[in-house]
């Protein structure tokens, strides 16, 4: 006898999941905590597909809505790209949210050499898109893809300064993917 189990993962997809009814000391506590783990990972990206500036891209293909749109597997021009002097990456919620993290997927996560990830940067938040409070400070990234968790904060713009774009001395930053979580707008 067999007891199936489905939890929702990523976009809608199943994962199923197969316990033997020999094993059912174990299975539920497993269950438990496959489903607690599932509930921290899938949380809505509050920044996917919202409105997005930043600093002047490399080429027209790679502007700021390229950090917002979902995707690192359109090639390694899905991305943004600047090799600005200033960079930085801005996203709008569209209304004042409860935050309390962000997920970068520099360089090494489309694709292209690990030393473009981006090495130093900051991250900052604000209500009204002009004064800025800065939530993350990070200096010697080397990840992929960092996640960078911080006390939760209301906001509606969510900016990412970068301070040094690369491993290797590369003047452009290369971000594939921008996200920020939290908590929704109640009745949402």
């Amino acid at each position: 006898m067999q007891i199936v189990f489905y939890r929702i993962f990523g976009l809608g997809g199943l994962l199923r999941w197969q316990i033997m009814m020999q094993y059912r000391k174990i299975a539920l506590p497993a269950l438990f905590l496959c489903a607690s783990a599932a509930l921290a990972q899938t949380g809505k990206n509050l920044a996917l597909h919202r409105p997005a500036i930043g600093s002047a891209s490399c080429n027209e293909d790679e502007n700021a809505a390229q950090a917002f749109n979902g995707s690192v597997s359109g090639g390694t021009g899905d991305k943004w790209c600047s090799a600005e002097d200033s960079k930085w990456l801005q996203a709008d919620l569209g209304s004042n949210l409860k935050i309390s993290s962000v997920v970068l997927r520099h360089a090494g996560a489309g694709g292209e050499s690990s030393d473009w990830n981006t090495r130093a940067f900051k991250i900052h938040v604000s209500t009204d898109g002009k004064e800025f409070t800065t939530v993350v400070t990070v200096t010697d990234n080397t990840a992929d893809v960092s996640t960078h968790k911080f006390e939760p904060v209301v906001a509606r713009y969510v900016q990412l300064e970068v301070i040094t774009p690369t491993q290797d001395g590369d003047p452009a930053a290369r971000i594939y993917e921008f996200e920020v979580y939290g908590d929704p707008p109640a009745g949402k």
